[in-house]
């Protein structure tokens, strides 16, 4: 049997390097390419971070620098949490390398299209970032829905946001290409803030990171802690993980349930732009369904991650 063929649209961010090593530790897969965009920050800086990742760590599927700015304009990013580069560390930060500037070379919006022509009905995508290069990607050649035979998603909420009230990140940073996206006819599975906050960062996974000699580790770690501290500047309060649930589901997809679920993306609310409206009940679902992630088994996913992550660190 051959292995799961993927494709990762990202924009780096921790939490999407995290994913990207778990992503690359996964034999079952073949990472067919990455396609970046602006959204933790800008994407100059993501497409540098994603360069560095690619470079220290060893990851060899194609990258590609994609949209720079959301659907209707504009460029919502999180660096008020997550620093200038996205990425904070309490270490040394991530060396730099000898870098393709954002912008130059094949286009990711047109390296996806292509990639999704070249395996009908193989290539998944994994979407942990806004939507922009995705839709873009589907309003460009809308024939490509039709050979897409799936799309996991890290965004979205049954509940709370956390850039907004209302709103989860990834969704309100492009909210219409969500809309487009959500309503393309692909499979979809959802994985929300309401599982994410289920699983949830310590610092005692930080110190089996720092416990590690290799350099790669100690990177690793600094930012690690950074993460871990956003919601305490001492540790003491856990974090959730976001992105690389997405990752833990292609390893053991036995620690999730799902629930069918229409999604409607809120693009006019005042308050609740970006958010996403899941209608449960089935008489009211007037298109396919989207699977959203309703539970993790958090006390089985957490520790199969970290041992994946300490290999390849190791």
């Amino acid at each position: 049997m051959s292995n799961r063929k993927i494709w990762l649209d990202t924009d780096p961010g921790f939490d999407d390097w995290f994913t990207m090593l778990l992503l690359a530790a996964n034999p079952a897969l073949d990472w067919v390419g990455t396609s970046v965009v602006a959204g933790n920050a800008p994407l100059a800086a993501t497409f540098d971070n994603a360069q560095r990742i690619q470079s220290h760590y060893g990851l060899s599927a194609p990258l590609y620098s994609g949209c720079d700015q959301a659907l209707a304009g504009g460029n919502e990013t999180a660096q008020h949490v997550l620093g200038a580069s996205g990425m904070k560390t309490t270490g040394e930060p991530l060396p730099p390398v000898a870098a393709t500037a954002a912008g130059s070379g094949p286009h990711a919006v047109q390296a996806l299209i292509d990639a999704v022509r070249r395996h009908p009905g193989e290539l998944s995508i994994l979407a942990i970032a806004p939507l922009t290069n995705l839709a873009t990607a589907l309003r460009q050649a809308p024939d490509i829905a039709a050979s897409i035979p799936e799309i996991l998603l890290m965004g979205g909420s049954t509940d709370g946001g956390n850039q907004t009230a209302a709103a989860e990140f990834n969704i309100h940073a492009d909210p219409e290409a969500a809309s487009e996206v959500f309503n393309a006819g692909i499979p979809l599975r959802m994985f929300g803030l309401n599982l994410c906050r289920q699983i949830t960062l310590t610092q005692a996974e930080v110190r089996q990171v720092r416990a590690l000699a290799s350099p790669r580790a100690q990177w690793f770690a600094g930012y690690l802690d950074a993460y871990q501290r956003i919601r305490s500047a001492d540790g003491a309060v856990p974090m959730p993980l976001y992105d690389p649930v997405v990752a833990a589901y292609l390893s053991h997809p036995e620690h999730f349930e799902f629930r069918p679920a229409q999604v409607d993306i809120e693009l006019q609310g005042r308050f609740t732009r970006g958010m996403t409206v899941c209608e449960f009940r089935p008489a009211h679902q007037r298109k396919p369904p989207v699977q959203v992630a309703m539970r993790i088994d958090a006390g089985q996913a957490l520790p199969a991650l970290m041992d994946r992550l300490i290999y390849c660190l190791g």
